[in-house]
């Protein structure tokens, strides 16, 4: 395994364009896959909770519909649209 101190060496000193938009071509690549993962975890009708400071993390959220991106939840009072990763499951 490649040591990440390398790896960021190597973007740091790369002066060839082809190089550094490979290296972040894989990069989006590999974080949609996992934002893709996560998504996938949750379905219609779950109880959920949000991790986000301006949200109290002892209020349950029921998933509505589910969005490409994003995951709308629906409390007592409101409803959020959030990106799947601050979703926890309960």
């Amino acid at each position: 395994m490649i040591d990440i101190k390398e790896v960021l060496e190597f973007i740091k000193n790369s002066n060839d364009n082809s190089e550094l938009k490979s290296i972040y071509n894989a990069y989006a690549i590999r974080m949609s896959e996992i934002k893709n993962d996560i998504k996938n975890t949750f379905r219609v009708g779950d109880i959920v909770g949000i991790d986000h400071k301006k949200i109290p993390s002892d209020v349950n959220f029921r998933i509505i519909k589910i969005n490409n991106k994003n995951i709308k939840v629906k409390g007592d009072i409101s409803t959020y649209t959030v990106s799947p990763g601050l979703l926890v499951k309960r």
